[in-house]
């Protein structure tokens, strides 16, 4: 039942001349601003100095206090209205009552804001209540600050609203697809009446630039990169939308500068006519904002009017925090988080009509969904959680709900989560009432009673299979019926669902040795009303389709994913949060891998040696998850089934350190059959296949556990010839299509490698000293680079190399040690009779003398440099 709320709502409507009576509070604004930018701790000492402030400049007790006598047991909405940009800039969450507190959080009172009067809203329609939560998460965010937390946002969402999904009041759509494309697309198939749009935004202030302020959302792109797009092109989605409200969980969604109502997000969507809009005037956590949607989303199912569920969601977003220790940042599960006192204030809602419901909720309710359940997929073995992989299930879900495609087979090392994906893709078409099947070739279940239970499940169309089933030509025409017969059972909606079909497979030819299964897994892919989805560590060579079915190769986990993996086991206690520090799991990733199950089996390693572990235990424990993945993934049996050609190129491929197009693969194999023996890898997954974007090829790279166990085994073939010969392609690359600083760097590593360390030392100093000095990064330069080169045999290079490690001594400010080094570099250029080398050096002792004011000593140091 809503709450009562009266129905006068108590406005407050500052003059535009506000901030200049009082210019303190522009100042106190301002400095709480900086706090929240630089991520300080912001406690409510702080709030209550700025909203008592606020409140004493308003002069309204007297008012106040009558409109409250009138209210009753009734609850006050409190609306700052106001056109102007000044006053609304001002933090008016914090509002300070010396009674009654903090009216923004306080039960007996709302608090929201009015720009004008209010627009022509779009119509209220029956319901139920149609959600789209609209999460955005980027490949190429930084993973330790920037990775947000979308699958417990997911979570903690169908966890608030899942009595009122089952009840068929709220129906909820979670897309892992953050396009931009693809929310427009959502808006008009859809037609969501409240939106969360989640992700990262960013307020760019024109005061700065002498330019137009705007907001910015961003999205993804079709390959997953970044994809900033401005509040003005957001806003232009979605007209003609039936949008009741928006939430913008995004930092700085509702900032916006003081001098124009029509800058930021918040405020552009609200001035398109959006009834409600609630957004962020500060960076938000990760956890405030989890917290804040599902509280919020909530309150919205049991028909709270908007400016009751934001005061309630405001409250939601304090409660975690009051029990946490106050004198450290909570970096333990999160390096990027922090205490989060004092974010309950940053929510901020626009709205002309806080009053105005979502929907009409007086609708009769004849559809009421059944519980979701997993039972059908009880055989297969899913993780409690799944954890990443967003840019496979942004390209692979969306085809496989719109029909594009129909059959998937997931291949990959073990450990890398293909079981955790197909299982992740078969529970969300469960939850859009589709049967799923499910069938692991590990598990104890067999194919025949797997097919009783199918049988079981055809009802009273049993009785039609039961009559004709032995009367069929042969086998393949018995369960093609019994497939139409499913399917129509089903209308249509059927998924199956069969993994690990490499226990099944010949290790040579890598087709399936049940004969049975082959011919159901045919039929299966032959039928167009059935999602197919299967996994194997090996490809299946008849792998029927081109249009409607498809093979995904998964390589291991990205960082961030494998941070959120670690996090996750840290809050289940299986995993000391001391290796949450980046050092360790950096560390843990790279010998893993990146490798999930690696990760588990670490974790059960380690988890009874507690929280401070010696050097030599961590090393220990890392070891045994190392052996034991390896094991797993069957490498040795794999590598004693390839022939001489794949062992051969196997065995080459760890001295390329990065991936490379087919063509530098190929250089590695043994003339026509490097194609091949290429493909023969990536179908038993001993080598990984990415998508480079920029250069828009495919490009490969061996597994890193592989090339762990072959280093191990000693089979890796260092021979000079291909350490040379991969030099050459990088340099090739180099020159020819990737004239980049990262594509030098890794050329410099590759020269090194074969042994041709003249030639690394002059592209170090010719292509990336240089690069690496505009870019400010000195200590690098200092550290990284230039001592090898300063010990160089060639005394050009080696004087050219002491004169720089001189430059980014003058560069940090230690002058002495820049002139001692100047001056070796310039008695070696005078010794070999280098004049441009001598006078560039003499133009750099005298800038330092410069530096240090003593022009005398610098003009004549000039003088001789000319």
């Amino acid at each position: 039942m809503p709450k009562h709320v009266h129905d006068t709502p108590f406005i407050i409507e500052p003059e535009d001349d506000f901030l200049e009576k009082f210019p303190q509070l522009r100042q106190l604004s301002r400095h709480l601003a900086i706090r929240y930018a630089h991520r300080e701790l912001v406690t409510d000492e702080h709030l209550t100095t700025l909203g008592s402030t606020l409140w004493n400049a308003l002069d309204i007790d007297h008012r106040f206090e009558q409109a409250q006598g009138k209210c009753g047991t009734a609850i006050l909405p409190i609306v700052i209205k106001s056109s102007s940009a000044a006053v609304q800039s001002l933090p008016w969450e914090t509002l300070h009552h010396p009674q009654y507190g903090f009216l923004g959080k306080e039960a007996g009172f709302t608090l929201s804001r009015q720009f004008g009067d209010p627009a022509n809203p779009p119509p209220l329609e029956k319901g139920p209540l149609r959600i789209l939560l609209f999460t955005s998460l980027p490949d190429d965010l930084d993973p330790e600050t920037a990775r947000l937390n979308v699958e417990e946002e997911q979570a903690q969402m169908q966890e608030a609203l899942l009595h009122w999904i089952g009840e068929g009041v709220v129906d909820l759509k979670m897309p892992d697809d953050g396009r931009f494309s693809t929310l427009k697309s959502l808006l008009k198939s859809y037609k969501p009446h409240l939106l969360f749009l989640s992700g990262h935004g960013h307020f760019k202030n024109g005061k700065l630039t002498e330019t137009a302020s705007y907001g910015e959302f961003l999205f993804e792109t079709e390959k997953g990169k970044s994809a900033l797009v401005r509040d003005d092109e957001i806003a232009q989605a979605f007209i003609g939308s039936n949008l009741q409200a928006v939430i913008l969980s995004a930092c700085e969604s509702s900032k916006a500068s003081s001098d124009a109502l029509t800058d930021g997000l918040s405020q552009k969507l609200s001035l398109r006519g959006i009834p409600h809009v609630i957004g962020m005037r500060e960076s938000i956590s990760d956890k405030a904002g989890i917290q804040f949607a599902h509280a919020l989303s909530a309150a919205f199912a049991q028909g709270e009017r908007m400016d009751i569920a934001l005061q309630e969601a405001r409250l939601a977003i304090e409660k975690p925090f009051k029990n946490e220790d106050t004198s450290r940042r909570d970096s333990a599960l999160n390096p990027a988080a922090e205490l989060s006192f004092g974010q309950w204030s940053l929510p901020m809602l626009i709205s002309a009509l806080p009053e105005r419901p979502l929907i009409d909720w007086n609708f009769e309710n004849k559809i009421k969904k059944e519980r979701i359940s997993s039972k059908s997929l009880e055989s297969i073995s899913l993780p409690p959680r799944f954890i990443g992989r967003r840019s496979e299930m942004r390209q692979y879900k969306s085809q496989l709900f719109d029909g594009k495609l129909k059959n998937l087979l997931i291949i990959g090392a073990g450990g890398q989560g293909k079981t955790s994906l197909a299982g992740k893709l078969a529970l969300d078409f469960q939850k859009s009432q589709y049967r799923v099947f499910a069938w692991s070739a590990r598990m104890e279940n067999t194919w025949g009673q797997f097919e009783f239970q199918m049988e079981l499940a055809l009802g009273e169309l049993g009785q039609q299979y039961d009559r004709v089933r032995t009367r069929f030509p042969n086998e393949e025409a018995r369960i093609t019926y019994f497939l139409d017969l499913l399917s129509q059972r089903f209308g249509g909606k059927l998924l199956f669902f069969l993994d690990n079909l490499e226990s099944l497979q010949d290790p040579n030819s890598l087709a399936l040795n049940d004969e049975k299964l082959a011919l159901w897994l045919n039929a299966l892919q032959a039928n167009a009303q059935i999602i197919l989805l299967a996994t194997s560590r090996w490809a299946l060579p008849n792998w029927q389709g081109e249009r409607l079915s498809e093979r995904l190769s998964l390589k291991h986990t990205n960082y961030g994913d494998f941070l959120q993996m670690a996090q996750e086991l840290a809050i289940r206690d299986e995993l000391p949060k001391s290796f949450l520090a980046r050092k360790r799991l950096r560390k843990v990733y790279k010998a893993l891998g990146g490798n999930g199950r690696g990760l588990d089996l670490f974790a059960a390693a380690i988890k009874l040696l507690g929280e401070e572990i010696a050097e030599n235990k961590f090393l220990n424990a890392l070891t045994d998850a190392q052996n034991e993945i390896k094991t797993d993934m069957a490498i040795a049996t794999i590598y004693e089934h390839l022939p001489p050609a794949e062992q051969a190129l196997l065995r080459r491929l760890p001295l390329y350190q990065h991936p490379v197009p087919t063509e530098g693969v190929q250089k590695l194999g043994e003339g026509p059959e490097a194609k091949k023996a290429l493909k023969r890898l990536l179908a038993v997954s001993l080598v990984e296949v990415y998508e480079e974007s920029r250069w828009q090829v495919l490009q490969y790279q061996i597994s890193p556990l592989v090339a762990e166990w072959l280093l191990e085994k000693g089979l890796i073939d260092t021979a000079a010839n291909w350490r040379n010969l991969v030099a050459d392609y990088q340099l090739f690359l180099y020159k020819e299509e990737r004239p980049i600083l990262t594509q030098a760097i890794i050329l410099h590593a590759a020269l090194e490698r074969a042994g041709r360390q003249e030639e690394a030392d002059r592209l170090a100093l010719d292509r990336i000293v240089g690069a690496l000095n505009r870019a400010g990064l000195y200590q690098n330069i200092l550290q990284r680079w230039l001592p090898m080169i300063a010990k160089s045999n060639d005394k050009k290079t080696r004087a050219e190399a002491i004169g720089q490690i001189g430059k980014q001594y003058h560069h940090i400010g230690d002058y002495a040690t820049a002139l001692d080094y100047l001056k070796k570099s310039l008695a070696i250029q005078k010794e070999i009779g280098d004049k441009a080398g001598e006078g560039a050096t003499l133009n750099n002792i005298s800038q330092i003398y410069d530096a240090q004011g003593d022009y005398a000593t610098a003009l004549d140091y000039l003088k001789k440099s000319l």
